[in-house]
């Protein structure tokens, strides 16, 4: 309705910073999840058409190549989801080939044999306790759980405390919560082997994400460089191909990950590495920080433009 309007506006915007850049779009649920870092279904679709209607989308891998290449068309765009929840598979993916893009999904290995990670069992856990608890007592702290919004900021609140433990703090805490309150039932709602082979043979990217989803920074080297290549190690048993790209949990660099980590990326044999950090990839960038974008806008103008802004490097400069 407005791309007379918008197309223009985009041109002028992404001019300013000069051709070959790859834009690398972070999603992760898509659909309701008791963590709440999910995205509307509806709404991801639009995002598919405007992406298709005032940028050009590429796998990954292929907009990587032509980079290098220096071929890589204007606005080039690839997506990336991070985790591997079921909804990848069952919202997701019939989503990007009713509209013909390839996305790359990173997962983290974990969840294959759980059925979910460590956060959605903190989640489900304290909002599907029973009504008449009304306060929970964890590591020191007291949270009331009165209202759902109360049991949604404690779940949000554990969540950030536990986030940056090492791996074996983290279970610790997590086995003291459920034993004060029980283990909730929950159901497998993670991809499964046959699901992560379809994806593939469908021409889906498969990436790793670690295999417990750890802060890389809160660990020691033996035990970060062996997540990373546990998981690339599975993944490439069940695809029966080698998985180049990783990226890393939470990945805010110098906080969640360091120079070390990206050395050790590069040890255990990807090609590239991917951070959460805002910002295009340009030729010329380290490959294991690289750097993605996270959209959340629901109008096709702030979408867009936002989009258009990174490509400029302004919305960096500007939000960062």
């Amino acid at each position: 309705m407005f791309s007379h309007i918008i197309a223009p506006v985009l041109n002028g915007v992404v001019a300013v910073s000069g051709e070959n850049k790859l834009g690398v779009l972070t999603y992760h649920r898509i659909g309701a999840s008791y963590n709440q870092n999910f995205m509307d279904e509806h709404l991801f679709e639009q995002q598919l058409i405007w992406l298709k209607r005032y940028f050009n989308p590429v796998s990954l891998a292929e907009g990587l190549v032509l980079q290098q290449q220096g071929k890589l068309p204007k606005r080039a765009v690839a997506i990336t989801i991070d985790d591997g929840y079921l909804d990848s598979y069952t919202k997701i993916f019939p989503l990007l080939k009713k509209h013909k893009i390839t996305a790359t999904f990173f997962i983290s290995t974990s969840g294959l044999k759980s059925g979910f990670l460590w956060d959605e069992l903190i989640s489900s856990t304290i909002l599907t306790l029973a009504v008449n608890v009304s306060e929970l007592s964890f590591d020191g702290d007291k949270y009331p759980l009165t209202t759902y919004n109360q049991r949604l900021s404690c779940s949000k609140l554990i969540i950030e405390k536990v986030k940056y433990c090492s791996l074996q703090e983290r279970e610790r805490l997590i086995k003291l919560l459920l034993k004060q309150i029980g283990q909730p039932e929950l159901c497998h709602q993670f991809l499964d082997e046959e699901q992560i082979i379809t994806l593939h043979q469908a021409g889906m990217g498969i990436g790793a994400h670690t295999v417990n989803h750890p802060i890389l920074a809160c660990e020691d080297n033996a035990t970060a460089k062996a997540e990373m290549l546990k998981s690339k190690r599975q993944l490439e048993d069940i695809i029966g191909k080698p998985v180049d790209f990783i990226a890393y949990p939470n990945g805010k660099k110098n906080i969640d990950f360091n120079e070390k980590h990206q050395e050790l990326a590069k040890e255990c044999g990807f090609k590239a590495a991917f951070s959460s950090d805002w910002g295009c990839i340009n030729k010329s960038d380290d490959p294991f920080y690289f750097k993605r974008f996270t959209p959340w806008d629901a109008t096709e103008a702030k979408f867009s433009l936002r989009l258009a802004l990174n490509f400029s490097g302004l919305y960096t400069r500007l939000f960062n």
